[in-house]
């Protein structure tokens, strides 16, 4: 997985196909920052526009057993203090992923570098916290 000192690379290669407008959906990267690894892709908005999101999604631990509603409350919270930034969500199998994402169109390489940088850092600083919460037996 490309670790954070290659994010420089990734930023260009996106710029690359953002300026030739080769970014299509199917470009996902993988990432990592300390324990906490995913991806940086581009989805469709939805089914109604054309417009593309570039998505930062990074898995942060497996949804606790027995303690489902304090945990479920706790990333409620977490998502709110993160004002719109990036959010907690858990996928299909049970894993929790924090998931930030910004309209391709116009995006800047400072926007780029903010995106992943800051979801990353947020990811391998809230796994840490959440884990010593509720369980290291959670670890993805």
């Amino acid at each position: 997985m490309a670790e954070i000192h290659s994010l420089l690379g990734l930023v260009e290669r996106i710029l690359e196909r953002i300026e030739d407008g080769t970014l299509r959906e199917d470009f996902q990267e993988p990432i990592q920052r300390g324990s906490a690894s995913g991806y940086v892709g581009v989805v469709r908005e939805d089914e109604e526009h054309d417009s593309l999101l570039l998505v930062v999604r990074l898995g942060i631990m497996k949804v606790p057993t027995g303690a489902e509603e304090g945990f479920f409350g706790r990333l409620l919270g977490l998502n709110h203090e993160f004002q719109g930034r990036a959010a907690f969500s858990v996928r299909e199998d049970g894993t929790v992923c924090l998931t930030a994402g910004r309209p391709v169109e116009d995006l800047d390489p400072g926007e780029i570098i903010d995106l992943i940088l800051w979801t990353s850092e947020q990811a391998d600083d809230y796994d840490d916290i959440l884990l010593t919460e509720f369980g290291y037996e959670f670890q993805l």
